[in-house]
């Protein structure tokens, strides 16, 4: 007798005169019946009705029906099974029965057939895959094929050099199976390649062997989300457009056509190709190894600054084997049968382990036997994300032994080491580091000290690199490079695993052009929203001058307004360049016929090093217009164009649309925001992405102890943006403190816009320290949206020592002319000149009448220049009670000139 399944877990089904239990599926708590699941036992059904009303199956947000098809089961109700009916003739019908019946006999003669085919094609594909596990290093996700983004005729394709014309995408593959057929295309919406022929050329036979892979998996249904629950509905809904439907099967069976056309026709015209189109004369026949896995990143275009190629996770196995598999994945391929044995022996050295979090805390004294277990079992399959080294003691070799697993053999993701004794043989001390966190993905090291000057940390860290053997993109934070301590700058000036630097809001010009002209293996850069000074592109323009071996620049994500003069010099520096193939470039400001306009248009129309484009608060000119389509269309050189808050013609954008359409641009967006806000939230989405359930103890414990509507102080604790969250939280929303102070921490733009959103709705916070933060203008332009609204109960702002030019002034000043709360403002020690103060000068003339404090003082640009717009400010605004001004340019007879203005308005005081 059937069992009778519980009544959560069944619906029931009628088919004709038979009425079965048929179990559900349940998603998120919702109970689906899929259709498949009652063909199974009634083949013909197509349809679902309750009380003669056909049911609709379910459909995703963009009209596509789900896959597999379903619907909402309906527990109280029996569903009846539909299947096609037309009207037919008896004749028709005994006609059609009997090609039935022939249909069958031939089709039971093919199944052996199909089946042993199918069969083969796994067990060749299964081949492949034990051949490529036996790589012997693993930088990089291996299994990776290549597609023309749009459907091509082969007859109208004239020749191989049109072949590397069109946009190809790439494409990784989920490792997360032994069986080929249970594959799936990564959570990523694949990247486009520059320059196809130099990629062909490098990697063609290497393609031939991962296309293979990918027409088996099409072959066998691989590239449709499996049925099975082998992904998850979030994972299927990050997959690419092509994947989520099945009918598509025809189109890309068609596209993979035209690619192992591509690589055949390669080999046999490359003698009567130009040599500027493919670079080698055949394609290599050799197994590809890890050395050239690690320089794939190199040819795709758009790679996040997190390296997360495929959004892919690198894990082991318990048998050894490293793979690289999307997150879903990650927590149930890691979880294998030894993870329970590796937990109990963690536990064992005093250890503890977090199952929900996928992290690990070591603590105490490591001996040198805990020492080899982790690693072993690191090696074998224990499975985490991040490794917590608090509060512990550990012997110097045994250090050295645990950072090479951890870099090169491990699933971790993030290493946390918080107080940490390194000894030396005779149990002596070497150092002690305070607070060090590494994040590793792919072939990336990114780095974040707890101090500007944490000597013992940067020791820490040199001592991880040398360990390194995979990675060659090293990560920092600008704020976190050391200003006067030289041992990191030593050391990366002859590392020779360094082919790629990534800083973010850099401050520190001498480090960065040290190692652009000392290392002679970097070969990309990328400085992204730095902190504007009259001095940064003149200082990296002599510092390129100087090197020989740079090949990428990348400076396209910033958002200060750039001293014109330095984006021009740096295109001429470039334009004379002997190695610099790529530059990614923000420009501003550009204007009809001023010079940036004619420098931009030369670059483009004599020039190929300008890939990507990005233009901001810019009049586009028909000449700039014909430059852009000259250097896409006829050069190939320009693939990436964005324009921001730009005047552009409308004949002009059709045109630039048209590149894209023809597959000229593989990207294109003309919008009418401003590229600071768009990047914003861009990045803040990418901070709650980029650490799952952050927590800071320490940080919550803190606030925690603090009265409700009281002063909470969290200066010094280098607090970073990821934990303004926790701020906004438990300091302002629950705790309703009046004063709040963050002096000297780690944030930035991003943390204060965090900060900004939670003032919309804030009625006790008064008082809001921010003084030596890395807020810049991006930031400042945060608060003071928020600010202007009029419903605020902020009094005091404290901006000092935040990198703030007269960009953020003028969003200050704009917040002044409606801000009616708003007393005390410091913006001391920061880069505002004579246009700034011009700015506040006229709106505390015109429009404010609230503001009684106002500190600029430590601002060098501020010449005399001021004097004659603060003067009549100053007599007339009834208001403004003290104006600090020390430490500024001025000179004796300036200062004079403000004594005398002072001495006939006794309610104001004028620090000089």
């Amino acid at each position: 007798m059937d069992e009778i399944l519980t009544e959560k877990n069944y619906q029931l089904v009628r088919f004709r005169d038979t009425t079965i239990q048929i179990q559900t599926i349940i998603v998120n708590g919702i109970q689906y019946l899929y259709l498949e699941d009652i063909q199974r036992r009634f083949p013909s059904v197509s349809a679902l009705s309750i009380d003669d009303i056909q049911l609709a199956f379910l459909r995703d947000e963009n009209g596509h029906y789900q896959i597999p098809l379903r619907i909402e089961a309906v527990k109280d109700k029996i569903i009846d099974a539909l299947e096609p009916f037309e009207k037919q003739s008896s004749r028709e019908v005994h006609t059609l029965f009997d090609q039935i019946d022939i249909k069958i006999h031939e089709m039971n003669k093919k199944t052996d057939l199909i089946l042993a085919n199918t069969q083969e094609t796994l067990i060749r594909i299964k081949h492949i895959m034990t051949l490529m596990y036996e790589l012997h290093e693993y930088t990089t996700p291996r299994y990776f094929f290549i597609l023309s983004v749009n459907h091509h005729k082969w007859s109208s394709i004239n020749g191989v050099q049109n072949l590397f014309l069109l946009h190809y995408k790439l494409f990784f593959l989920c490792e997360c199976s032994n069986d080929p057929d249970k594959l799936h295309i990564a959570p990523h919406d694949g990247y486009s390649i520059k320059k196809p022929s130099e990629f062909i050329a490098n990697y063609g036979s290497y393609l031939r062997t991962t296309l293979r892979i990918a027409r088996g998996l099409l072959s066998v249904g691989g590239f449709v989300i499996p049925h099975s629950g082998n992904a998850s509905l979030m994972l299927a809904n990050a997959l690419p457009p092509f994947v989520q439907e099945p009918t598509n099967y025809t189109e890309v069976n068609n596209k993979l056509d035209v690619v192992e056309k591509m690589l055949n026709q390669t080999n046999n015209e490359v003698v009567h190709v130009d040599p500027s189109i493919i670079r080698q004369a055949v394609l290599p026949e050799v197994p590809l190894q890890g050395a050239q896995l690690r320089e794939l990143e190199v040819f795709l275009d758009c790679v996040d600054d997190k390296h997360s190629l495929g959004n892919l996770y690198r894990t082991t196995t318990d048998n050894g084997h490293v793979r690289w598999v999307c997150l879903e994945h990650y927590n149930t391929i890691g979880f294998n049968n030894k993870m329970i044995d590796y937990i109990h022996q963690l536990e064992a050295m005093g250890g503890k382990f977090n199952t929900q979090r996928r992290e690990a805390i070591l603590t105490g004294n490591l001996t040198t036997k805990n020492i080899i277990m982790l690693c072993t079992a690191l090696k074998n399959g224990f499975t985490m994300l991040t490794l917590v080294l608090e509060n512990c003691s550990i012997d110097i070799k045994d250090l050295d032994k645990l950072f090479d697993v951890i870099i090169n053999r491990s699933s971790i993701y993030r290493l946390n080491i918080s107080n940490i004794e390194v000894r030396q043989r005779l149990r002596t001390s070497k150092y002690i580091s305070n607070n060090l966190i590494v994040y590793l993905k792919n072939q990336s090291i990114k780095v974040q000290f707890s101090t500007n000057d944490d000597n013992e940390s940067i020791k820490l860290l040199v001592r991880l690199f040398q360990q390194n053997k995979i990675c060659r993109t090293f990560h920092f934070h600008g704020y976190d490079l050391p200003l006067y301590d030289e041992t990191l700058l030593n050391y990366l000036k002859e590392y020779r695993e360094l082919t790629s630097l990534v800083i973010d809001y850099f401050i520190n010009m001498d480090f960065v052009s040290t190692l652009i002209i000392s290392n002679s293996t970097l070969r990309r850069l990328k400085l992204s929203f730095w902190f504007n000074s009259s001095s940064t592109l003149f200082g990296l323009c002599q510092a390129i001058q100087r090197n020989q071996t740079l090949t990428d620049l990348d400076i396209m994500d910033h958002t200060c307004i750039d001293d014109k003069t330095g984006t021009i010099e740096l295109l001429k520096t470039i334009q004379t360049h002997q190695s610099m193939k790529h530059l990614r470039l923000h420009i501003f400001d550009v204007r009809p016929s001023n010079e940036n306009e004619l420098c931009l248009i030369d670059s483009l129309s004599n020039k190929t090093f300008i890939t990507h484009l990005r233009i901001s608060q810019s009049i586009i000119s028909q000449e700039l217009t014909q430059a852009l389509i000259y250097a896409s269309n006829e050069l190939h050189s320009l693939t990436y164009l964005e324009i921001y808050d730009s005047q552009l013609h409308e004949d002009s954008t059709a045109k630039l649309q048209l590149l894209y359409t023809n597959e000229n641009l593989t990207h294109l967006l003309i919008t009418d925001q401003q590229y600071s806000s768009v990047a914003l939230t861009e990045l803040r989405q990418e901070l709650q992405n980029e650490i799952l359930q952050y927590q800071n103890q320490k940080l919550e414990q803190l606030i925690a102890k603090s009265y409700s509507q009281s002063s909470i102080c969290l200066d010094q604790m280098t607090l970073t943006d990821h934990d303004m969250d926790i701020v906004v939280k438990q300091a302002i929303i629950q705790q309703q403190c009046k004063f709040l102070s963050l002096q000297s921490n780690k944030i930035t733009s991003i943390g204060v816009s965090i900060i900004a959103d939670a003032l919309l709705t804030n009625n006790t916070l008064e008082m809001l320290y921010l003084s030596n933060n890395y807020i810049s203008d991006d930031g400042v332009c945060s608060l003071a949206k928020i600010l202007s609204n009029t419903c605020q109960f902020l009094k005091t702002l404290v901006l000092q020592k935040n990198q703030i030019t007269d960009r953020g002034v003028k969003s200050l000043a704009q917040m002044l002319e409606v801000n009616q709360t708003l007393t005390w403002l410091y913006l001391g020690e920061n880069q505002i000149s004579d246009e700034g103060i011009r700015v506040l000068a006229n709106v505390l003339t015109k429009q404010n009448k609230t503001l009684e404090m106002l500190v600029v003082s430590s601002n060098k640009l501020i010449t005399d220049a001021s004097i004659d717009v603060l003067i009549p400010m100053i007599q007339q605004n009834q208001t403004l009670k003290k104006l600090w001004m020390d430490d500024c340019n001025l000179s004796e007879t300036g200062k004079q000139k403000f004594q005398i203005i002072q001495a006939s308005k006794q309610d104001l005081y004028i620090r000089l």
